[in-house]
């Protein structure tokens, strides 16, 4: 299950240099990191071990942790200035995702880790993607001191990816 679920994980990174839409490759992020979720929620849901589970929980921890800070440092700063209250809102919105973030991540080292705890983690994050591409993803494009941060984000995802594939027999 873990194996599907990561290989099904494809990063923007090589669209990322040839394309300058910044907007779209926010998107494919966000589309990205919803398939890191699907694969844990399918890992957690399987009842599969729990060094499986921790590798799954890892990857999505990384990878989540990853993209609020590149929001943080390439795109808030340049949005409109007329939607300084939704960017604040969003920053808090990733303050709360990195704190359950860490509660969820000791819940998985105990192996406590609930069902009801990942539904409503996982519905929260949905809910902010959402939020977010409808609200300052709509002008990304015009950010276009953005996209090289960018590029280093999707590089250090691709590495982690291709070094969270299960190696060959």
């Amino acid at each position: 299950m873990l194996r599907r679920a990561r290989d099904g994980v494809e990063s923007p990174l090589g669209r990322a240099l040839s394309n300058p839409d910044l907007k779209r490759l926010l998107l494919e992020d966000h589309a990205a990191l919803e398939a890191v979720i699907a694969g844990l929620a399918e890992t957690f849901e399987s009842g599969i071990a729990a060094p499986d589970l921790g590798e799954a929980w890892t990857l999505l921890e990384w990878s989540l942790r990853d993209h609020l800070d590149a929001e943080e440092r390439l795109i808030f700063p340049f949005v409109d200035p007329a939607l300084a209250d939704e960017v604040e809102a969003l920053r808090g919105e990733h303050d709360q995702i990195r704190r359950l973030l860490s509660q969820l991540g000791v819940a998985v080292e105990l192996s406590a880790l609930r069902k009801t705890s990942v539904a409503q983690f996982v519905s929260f994050l949905r809910a902010h993607a959402t939020r977010e591409e409808r609200s300052i993803y709509h002008d990304a494009s015009a950010i276009g001191g953005a996209q090289r941060g960018l590029d280093s984000m999707f590089q250090r995802r691709s590495t982690l990816l291709a070094k969270a594939r299960p190696k060959p027999p």
